[in-house]
C-alpha cells in the first residue's frame, strides 16, 4: 500500500499546489489529464494518482512526463500514446496513459486515420498565401468580441489553468479593423515550451489562411523569448485543423485515444510539435 500519511492531502488539488502539478479533471470524459508531475516523488504519486482517479470513477489516465520517468509508470500498467521529442531539451516528453476498464480501451477508428493518413501525405487544403499587410496579428484581448455561433472552433484538450508556471496570452489576427481569429498560447517557462490552442476562425473566412498566419507569429514571439518548442493537442476529428499543423510544418507525435468530450461525444486528439530552437 502506498504511504498515504506521506501522501495524505485533503484532495487532489491540495497535492497539485504542493508538488507545482498542472492538471485538469475532465468530469464528461471521465479523465485526468497531469500535464506536469511537478516535484512528485514518482514511487508514491503513480499509485496515489491511480487511486484517486479509480475512486473518483474515471475511465483514464493520462500523464506527460519525461522519457526517463516511464519506467515508473510503465511499473504500474500505463503505456505510451503519444510523445514530443526532444520537449525536455536532450529529452523526450511522452504521454502515458492507463485505462481502468478493459472495455475502455479504444480500437481503430477508421475515418480518423483516414483523415491523418491524407493530412500526413500532404494531400489536403494546400495554404495559399496572403499578401503583406492584408493581415495584422497582435497579442492581448480580443476588441470585437464575436459570438461563438458566428465563429467555428477547433478546440482540443482543456488546457491547465491557475499556475504560476503558465503565462497566458491571446493572440488575435484582424483583417482592416475586424478581428478575423484568435488563439490561445500557454508559456511554460521552466520547460521553454509553448502550447497553443483553441483557435477559432469567423465563419466565411479561410482558416487555414488565418490560423497560419497566427502561427506564424507566435511562434516568433515565442521563439525571441527562448522557447525551444511549440505544441498543440488537436481534434483528431478535424482535417482542416490537422491539415494546418502538417502544413506549418509541425510533426505528428502520435493519438491520445478518447481524451476528450465534444458534443457529447468521446473524441480522440493528435498531439504536434515544432522546434523553434535547438536547446544550448
Amino acid at each position: 500500500m502506498i504511504e498515504m500519511e506521506r501522501y495524505a492531502f485533503a484532495s487532489f488539488a491540495e497535492l497539485a499546489r504542493e508538488h507545482n502539478i498542472l492538471y485538469v479533471e475532465d468530469d464528461n470524459a471521465k479523465t485526468l489529464s497531469i500535464d506536469d508531475i511537478g516535484n512528485s516523488e514518482l514511487s508514491l504519486f503513480v499509485d496515489y494518482i491511480k487511486q484517486y482517479a479509480d475512486k473518483k470513477g474515471y475511465r483514464k489516465l493520462s500523464v506527460k512526463i519525461k522519457e526517463a520517468q516511464a519506467i515508473y509508470f510503465f511499473q504500474h500498467g500505463f503505456r505510451v500514446e503519444a510523445s514530443i521529442l526532444a520537449y525536455y531539451g536532450m529529452q523526450d516528453a511522452i504521454f502515458v496513459v492507463y485505462y481502468f476498464n478493459a472495455s475502455d480501451l479504444p480500437g481503430d477508428n477508421v475515418e480518423q486515420d483516414k483523415i491523418l493518413d491524407k493530412v500526413l501525405a500532404k494531400d489536403a487544403l494546400p495554404i495559399t498565401g496572403i499578401e503583406a499587410g492584408q493581415v495584422t496579428v497582435s497579442r492581448g484581448c480580443l476588441t470585437n468580441q464575436v459570438e461563438k455561433k458566428q465563429q467555428v472552433l477547433y478546440s482540443g484538450r482543456e488546457a491547465a489553468r491557475d499556475s504560476a508556471k503558465l503565462e497566458s496570452s491571446q493572440f488575435i489576427a484582424r483583417a482592416g479593423n475586424k478581428d478575423v481569429a484568435v488563439a490561445t498560447a500557454q508559456f511554460n517557462k521552466a520547460d521553454n515550451a509553448v502550447e497553443f490552442s483553441n483557435f477559432a476562425v469567423n465563419i466565411g473566412y479561410d482558416a487555414s489562411k488565418y490560423i497560419s498566419y497566427l502561427l506564424t507569429e507566435m511562434e516568433s514571439y515565442y521563439q525571441s523569448r527562448g522557447c525551444l518548442t511549440a505544441f498543440t493537442i488537436v481534434s483528431a476529428n478535424s482535417l482542416v485543423i490537422n491539415a494546418i499543423c502538417a502544413e506549418n510544418r509541425y510533426e505528428f507525435g502520435g493519438k491520445l485515444k478518447n481524451e476528450s468530450v465534444n458534443d457529447g461525444v468521446l473524441v480522440s486528439l493528435n498531439t504536434w510539435f515544432k522546434r523553434l530552437l535547438c536547446p544550448a
